[in-house]
């Protein structure tokens, strides 16, 4: 199986770069519009039809058209689901594995034809050079931003037979395996409720200033510290999932925003939780981690989970959101929330296991 894991560098931008990262966003607005007034349906179709156009007009290498036709299609993909109108506002760039080649800690990338090519040094620590002193590894597509440089590497991996299943429950403040253990994610709401106090409290000092507006939305600081505590999270799954020997099972969240839209009777503050909950982060995080693990991962559906009795199977429908334990009226059984609804996901899980799985839960 094949495995894909991104890998983060930073750089010192130069004007050069700089000027690439322009010409790339304005190429890619110059497709968006293309593809909307001519109505040009397909990412192959509108690279054809701005191939021959771009290389004249930009004069930029010959993968370039192929890449801002790539990026333009996935930005209109993406705000005409949220119905809203597409366009490429931050800069970066994207070329695939073709287009640059790098040399231990210099990536070397094409720009302008009939100019040299633009070197660019990395910076990187251990856990970088780990990556590009690994002979094994197959380099893929390039990102560039302002500041980082993103280089996907891939390799093989042997997925691991496993010896049982666990199922992986999320909410809004920790994150429960049927198997017990569970991880608290309440400093997620913290870090979101800190920065949150904070912006507010610029806007209420300086309600006009559009600097400062600006300065709030590109500054990635409560991104960065969320992404990192569930990078270790994450991590702490699949490790114990692979040193066990187990298969992960995760609830497949789909259209969650969408239910808790302004008008549905819940309060602001609940909607905003909701909004900034990272659960498709965190699920995205184990899924890459485990397949570069060898760990095998699936999805199941989640309706009914925490609803749904793990013994005998009795669905609860009176059962409110703030009930986190339950007597189950046909088996007397008592639950508790979160792990009830961990066993009935890893129920529903269908990969083919070793050894029967813990007795209290079913289909294993």
């Amino acid at each position: 199986m094949k495995s894909v894991k991104t890998v983060s560098f930073c750089y010192k931008p130069t004007a050069q770069t700089r000027e690439v990262l322009e010409t790339f966003r304005m190429m890619v607005n110059h497709a968006i519009q293309i593809a909307l007034e001519e109505k040009v349906k397909g990412r192959l179709n509108l690279r054809n039809r701005i191939y021959r156009e771009f290389r004249q007009r930009y004069e930029v290498h010959s993968n370039y058209p192929y890449s801002v036709a790539e990026v333009a299609w996935s930005i209109i993909k993406k705000h005409n689901r949220w119905h809203r109108k597409p366009s490429a506002e931050r800069l970066i760039m994207k070329l695939d594995n073709e287009s640059y080649s790098l040399n231990y800690s210099i990536i070397c990338l094409p720009f302008r034809m009939g100019e040299p090519r633009i070197f660019i040094p990395l910076h990187y620590g251990d856990w970088q050079r780990s990556f590009l002193m690994d002979a094994t590894l197959k380099r893929g597509s390039v990102t560039m931003t302002e500041s980082t440089i993103i280089i996907a590497f891939s390799k093989e991996t042997t997925v691991v037979e496993p010896l049982m299943k666990v199922g992986i429950d999320l909410n809004e403040k920790s994150v429960v395996l049927s198997d017990g253990a569970r991880y608290d994610l309440s400093k997620v709401g913290r870090l979101h409720t800190e920065y949150g106090v904070r912006r507010r409290g610029f806007y209420a000092r300086h309600p006009v200033d559009q600097r400062l507006k600006r300065k709030f939305c590109k500054d990635s600081r409560e991104k960065v510290r969320v992404r990192q505590f569930l990078h270790l999270v994450s991590k702490k799954i699949t490790e114990g999932a692979k040193a066990k020997r187990q298969a992960i099972i995760l609830e497949e969240l789909k259209g969650i925003r969408y239910v808790h839209e302004r008008g549905n009777g819940e309060s602001r503050g609940r909607r905003r939780r909701i909004s900034q909950w990272p659960f498709g982060l965190l699920q995205q995080q184990i899924a890459y981690k485990a397949a570069w693990a060898g760990v095998p991962v699936e999805f199941v559906d989640a309706s009914n989970t925490s609803k749904e009795c793990s013994h005998c199977g009795y669905l609860n429908k009176g059962l409110k959101m703030t009930e986190r334990e339950w007597r189950c009226p046909s088996c007397g059984v008592t639950l508790d929330r979160d792990l009830n609804a961990a066993d009935n996901i890893e129920r529903r899980g269908t990969i083919p296991c070793l050894a029967v799985v813990r007795s209290g839960a079913q289909g294993g």
